[in-house]
């Protein structure tokens, strides 16, 4: 014949609240049992105690018992999906206090397992950079799962023509931590002329800590890619080629209409001014044919002599009358 297994009890040192695994966001329970070995009616009251109060519960949280019954209640264990819930073993005691004899309360104690889980909050800002030949991104992260990690970056980019630097190049993150990381995309070549060229990428934030082979990897294993975009801009805007076009135009015009046409008329009107302009050597011939063929005052027509002052009939003009 087998003895039947004690029961815990406010009255006795130990207890029994079997151990027990959680998973935040989750339900898991547990049970205590609660033996009356006094002489009388007593109701005891439950209370969950320690770092478990917050998310413990025990139904009924009051039970009444006769002398040398016992009765099994239930612990709800509740815990919040939160970086402030660490995984890990925590202690899980409950109080029980008697209504009648208060000073025999008794806390039975337990352990708590919490399970790991994994999630990361990640953005990467700004979504679309423009530069000539480089621009930086800032990634932040912030680590909402109630263990450790250890992140890593892979940038990527079809065709491989962007070129990435990241800051640094791995991160570590403490549950409720967060964290900035820069990046910086390069690409080689300028684009001179046109239109903006568009260079999307993406970037993979994951955790760099190998996984156990021998274990399957968690549903929850951090791998959050990120997309975004470098827009390279010509170095010379499209409206500078269209004015250099414009100024072109007008040089070829110049040089093939305006100028000769200038030029011709400027010829034309110089042409012009020096054949009006008298010669030297004719002003001077022509003073001398004047002074020949002129008349002399006091000269004759006939070859007479003038008509002298105070000759009666005469006019001054040198014309003799004959006799």
């Amino acid at each position: 014949m087998t003895s039947p297994a004690p029961t815990p009890s406010p009255g006795a040192p130990g207890s029994d609240i079997p151990a027990v695994s959680v998973t935040p966001g989750g339900l898991a329970t547990t049970t205590l049992t609660v033996r009356n070995d006094s002489d009388i009616v007593e109701a005891y009251g439950l209370e969950v105690v320690g770092e478990c109060a917050a998310w413990a519960t025990v139904e009924p949280a009051r039970v009444s018992l006769y002398p040398g019954t016992s009765e099994t209640v239930t612990i709800r264990l509740e815990p919040p999906r939160s970086p402030e819930v660490r995984a890990g073993e925590l202690p899980l005691a409950v109080r029980v206090l008697p209504t009648e004899h208060p000073e025999a309360v008794r806390v039975p104690e337990s352990t708590v397992r919490v399970e790991e889980f994994r999630q990361l909050r990640a953005e990467i800002a700004p979504r679309r950079r423009r530069g000539w030949l480089r621009g930086r991104y800032r990634l932040a992260l912030r680590n909402e799962g109630n263990s450790p990690v250890t992140l890593g970056f892979t940038p990527a980019q079809p065709g491989e023509e962007l070129r990435f630097t990241v800051k640094p190049a791995e991160q570590k993150l403490e549950p409720g931590e967060s964290a900035e990381v820069g990046l910086r995309a390069r690409i080689g070549k300028p684009v001179w002329f046109g239109a903006p060229v568009i260079w999307p990428f993406t970037v993979t934030v994951a955790e760099t800590a190998e996984p156990d082979a021998a274990l399957p990897e968690p549903a929850d294993t951090i791998r959050t890619p990120l997309d975004a975009e470098f827009v390279q801009i010509p170095v010379f805007p499209k409206w500078l080629l269209a004015v250099l076009a414009a100024l072109v135009a007008l040089l070829l015009a110049w040089f093939t209409l305006v100028r000769p046409a200038v030029r011709s008329a400027a010829k034309e009107a110089a042409d012009e001014v020096v054949q009006q302009r008298p010669t030297p050597g004719g002003d001077e011939q022509s003073g001398q044919g004047t002074g020949a063929g002129g008349t002399r005052p006091g000269a004759g027509s006939g070859g007479g002599a003038g008509t002298q002052p105070g000759t009666d009939g005469g006019d001054g003009t040198g014309t003799e009358t004959g006799p």
